[in-house]
């Protein structure tokens, strides 16, 4: 597994040198709007921060649309038998493209909290008036019987939440991409790949649908962490929906698709 990974790594090896040197422009750009900043012309400093936190999301998202994409192409170009007839089994190919795309995912989200605490501390210095406002903010959180660690657990827990809800969301778009290279292999490119997408929204809505109804635990939350876990049922069940659309997803690589 971990050579499909350093595969995976490698072909997504440009991509992510494009992405690192534009993180490091909007970095200098944001330096050194905020080491020339006077008094409170504080413009250029709004502007490279903007752009730098939209950059920062576009990146992480493009990550995983990129493990949707990847997976599609190479199950439906010519060469896929490199990668799916290897000594690895199916189910080994699909859970290291998963496994890479997750550790890609927590590495760029540790080295974007490490910038954003220098970028913070940064401000701070060059600004004194930002630390006056997170004070602020803790001691309005504290006033609402809310304490700070319990933010800290919450926001920890959300977005565990969060990447067990995309990931759902990336094994059912497998599950589509497997299901039309399997039904749908004398058709069109162009045709599969509008079906692909089709029956990926239909997908999408059904286990939307599900979540929807399936019970919260507490009603009337009171705490940003009763809030979360009160979706603890819709949370498993995404887990199950992961573990359901590997499986199906292996089955029909191993036994029903011809690379």
């Amino acid at each position: 597994m971990l050579k499909l990974m350093k595969y995976e790594f490698k072909k997504n090896s440009g991509l992510l040198a494009i992405f690192g040197i534009g993180l490091v422009l909007l970095e200098l750009f944001y330096l050194y709007s905020l080491l020339t900043m006077k008094g409170d012309n504080n413009t250029w400093v709004i502007l490279s921060a903007s752009l730098l936190f939209i950059f920062v999301i576009v990146c992480f998202f493009t990550v995983f649309i990129l493990a949707i994409l990847n997976y599609s192409r190479e199950l439906n170009s010519k060469s896929s038998y490199l990668v799916f007839m290897t000594p690895n089994s199916s189910y080994s190919v699909i859970i290291s493209k998963l496994v890479y795309t997750l550790l890609l995912g927590v590495a760029a989200a540790a080295l974007l909290f490490l910038l954003g605490v220098i970028d913070l501390n940064l401000l701070h210095w060059k600004v004194p008036d930002v630390e006056t406002f997170r004070q602020l903010m803790s001691a309005f959180f504290e006033s609402m019987d809310i304490p700070v660690n319990e933010i800290l657990l919450s926001l920890v827990t959300a977005l565990v939440t969060f990447l067990i809800s995309f990931f759902s969301t990336v094994t059912v778009s497998y599950l589509a991409v497997t299901l039309s290279a399997t039904f749908l292999y004398n058709f069109s490119p162009k045709i599969k790949g509008f079906l692909s997408f089709a029956l990926f929204i239909v997908l999408n809505l059904l286990v939307s649908k599900v979540v929807s109804v399936l019970p919260l635990l507490n009603k009337n939350p009171q705490t940003p962490l009763e809030a979360i876990t009160a979706a603890a049922p819709a949370t498993a069940f995404n887990l199950i929906m992961i573990i359901v659309c590997v499986f199906v997803c292996g089955y029909l690589l191993e036994k029903k698709v011809s690379l």
